[in-house]
């Protein structure tokens, strides 16, 4: 009864969170309100995950004072029926409904999915009839405990290898689609700067954070060549899914989960993109991946105290110093596992609890406090003054990043990221039911509900990458930890239909019948994104292919060099990568320019320099507009001042080499 009890409880905080976050979008006069604050769709965000967290704590306290009743009208068999098909028919509307609009999101290529290039209901049929072979041969088919074990690892090296050699994409120009080029430049411009031992300064930073840092010894091993640099980027990304793989392995019992959940896993990288985007995959998945398989080791074997606790923290620090947001979030989610686990085994007393919050505050702290120490040790040794924090933290203090720039309005229509966010409050709500002010006596809080809550708060932390930029592949960045609580929840959920009888759940308790529902449309979820995988592998392969035709690279560089005098001053989109595979210098550093509104004033110290008496100019003639942009009066002396002497292309982008008149 308990239990039912505790189900209606977490269905209460997820309809008022729901409600809250719709009324606050969707209400002229209060979003309007919200406005004026912030991003409306962080700031709403936010507050719908405290009022959730609220609901979950007085909901559970008010279920506990409540005296145990012998009838319960939620084990009424019209109850449990009308139950069993609102979750199961409702979240099969809502699978087709967001599927269909699919498309319609910014930055969305589905439109060349295998699901979309055929009529919907025949998709949607044959999904159905997929679904029922798969729940019919799991609830029939018994294999013993280890037999095939083996073909799991080699499942996972597969994969592996196969991620490594998606990601391996040196030839950026390969596609002649702009936003490859760009999106490459972003992230690796700020890595050339500091190869060149330039340090971090108001004008010479990056949005991603400072892991041109941890990349500066590998680049001194590499010379700093972009091909091998994009080739580190590959193994990170093979590494990042390594990680989740080993901690699926460990989480998950059954053997066919643990496979569907590893193509899972892939599906961004295997099945979706067809360019690529470092500034998510690795960049924000790859300390997540390592904490994730870390707290499941420390877990798994109780190892939880003050040393493991401790090297979390070194890990978070690494992962600040890598993307301070990531790193900053991971290590609020390390403390409130922590927290969690303090709530839950022993006795508590407040002094106790004082001083364990204490020590946890000063392990976010130091993790945050020892990164900026870092990077601002790093300047000084380059001669150069410390960062403020707001230089330090560009651009989460930035208003118009946050507000204006690349804010979008969230979709409203059935969209991934309600399931994920929806899936992600389940696992909360699992952590806080195991409090022992909150659980039955006796009872102990399986390890694996801790590591579902530090993964669950830690993607709720990392989703405000999404919200901020509501973007069709931003939803990436929490996908390893929406696949571990899919598997996890479905495994839970099918367990009991593969020991029951479906014919008799007449009999089963309310509690059973919700489980097993969510565990019916978890396992769908998770099918779905396999199935994806294998479907759009071969398509997403054909498109990447000229990324890997270096001969046509070669070639263009080898122009570069005979036409073009070495370490001739350059600036510009693209140009640092054509000169670091030449191993030349640019004499010219700056931000980058496809995020150049950031730091403005580094278009101004660039025309500075070349007022300096600078003969010969290589840049890239996409480069020129947002020079015009940011700096008119410059753009309009450059152009009076030097004269276009030849022009070299690749797929479609343009290089440019000006002499002074």
């Amino acid at each position: 009864m308990k239990k039912n009890r505790e189900v209606i409880c977490g269905a209460a905080a997820l309809l008022a969170a729901a409600s809250f976050f719709v009324g606050c979008l969707q209400i002229p006069i209060i979003s309007k309100k919200i406005s004026s604050l912030g991003n409306i769709n962080i700031l709403v965000y936010g507050m719908s995950l405290i009022l959730f967290c609220a609901f979950c704590i007085i909901g559970l306290v008010v279920v506990r004072r409540m005296k145990p009743s012998s009838h319960s009208i939620l084990e009424s068999v019209w109850v449990k029926g009308g139950m069993l098909v609102l979750l199961l028919v409702g979240q099969a509307v809502f699978f087709i409904v967001g599927v269909s609009q699919e498309t319609q999101q910014v930055g969305s290529v589905a439109g060349r999915y295998g699901w979309h290039t055929q009529p919907l209901w025949l998709m949607a049929a044959l999904f159905f009839v997929e679904l029922a072979a798969f729940f019919w041969m799991y609830r029939k088919i018994t294999v013993e405990e280890k037999c095939g074990e083996w073909l799991l690892y080699v499942l996972y090296a597969v994969l592996t290898i196969l991620v490594f050699y998606s990601m391996d994409t040196p030839n950026i120009f390969g596609r002649g689609e702009w936003g490859d080029s760009y999106h490459a430049h972003a992230y690796f411009n700020s890595i050339y700067n500091v190869h060149w031992g330039m340090p971090y300064t108001a004008e010479l930073t990056s949005i991603y954070g400072h892991y041109a840092l941890l990349w500066k010894l590998p680049m001194k091993l590499i010379g700093g060549d972009f091909r091998m640099f994009v080739l580190l980027m590959a193994a990170l990304g093979a590494i990042s899914h390594l990680c989740a793989f080993l901690t699926i392995h460990q989480v998950i019992k059954s053997r066919v989960f643990r496979g569907v959940a590893a193509i899972a896993c892939a599906f961004p990288i295997l099945g979706m993109r067809g360019g690529y985007y470092w500034q998510l995959w690795p960049h924000r998945m790859i300390f997540p991946a390592i904490m994730m398989l870390y707290a499941v080791t420390v877990l798994r074997k109780k190892k939880f105290g003050w040393k493991t606790a401790l090297s979390g923290y070194l890990i978070c620090m690494l992962g600040v110093i890598w993307n301070t947001e990531t790193g900053m979030i991971l290590a609020a989610a390390w403390a409130a596992v922590h927290i969690c686990y303090l709530f839950s085994e022993g006795a508590c007393n407040w002094k106790r609890i004082g001083k364990y919050e204490i020590f946890h505050l000063a392990g976010v702290a130091g993790s945050f406090a020892g990164a900026y120490g870092l990077v601002n040790l790093y300047n000084i040794l380059k001669y150069s003054p410390v960062n403020t924090l707001k230089e330090f933290m560009v651009p989460l203090m930035s208003d118009a990043y946050m507000t204006d720039v690349l804010h979008l309005d969230l979709p409203m229509y059935p969209s991934a990221y309600m399931a994920e966010v929806t899936l992600f409050l389940i696992g909360v709500f699992l952590g806080i039911a195991g409090w022992r002010w909150f659980r039955e006596k006796g009872t102990e809080v399986p390890w694996k509900k801790y590591l579902l809550f530090f993964v669950c708060i830690s993607a709720l932390g990392r989703l405000v990458y999404y919200m901020n930029r509501p973007a069709y592949h931003n939803l990436d960045c929490c996908h390893f930890s929406a696949v571990l609580l899919l598997a996890y929840l479905c495994e839970q959920g099918l367990w009991m239909i593969r020991k029951g009888n479906w014919k008799q759940w007449r009999t089963y308790s309310f509690e059973r019948i919700v489980k097993s529902s969510i565990g019916v449309v978890c396992g769908a979820a998770l099918i779905a994104m396999a199935t994806g995988t294998v479907l759009q592998f071969s398509q997403n392969s054909e498109i990447k292919e000229n990324f890997h035709n270096q001969e046509e690279l070669d070639q263009f560089l080898q122009i570069v060099e005979q036409q073009v005098p070495a370490n001739t001053f350059a600036f510009g989109l693209n140009v640092t990568e054509v000169y670091s595979m030449l191993h030349w210098n640019t004499q010219c550093f700056t931000m980058d320019f496809s995020d150049m509104f950031v730091a403005q004033d580094s278009a101004k110290q660039l025309v500075e320099q070349m007022q300096q008496g600078v003969e010969q100019v290589f840049t890239s003639s996409a480069s020129l507009p947002i020079l015009e942009q940011f700096h008119p009066e410059g753009y309009q002396w450059f152009m009076e001042t030097y004269t276009l002497d030849k022009s070299l292309s690749i797929q479609g982008t343009e290089f440019q080499f000006y002499v002074r008149k």
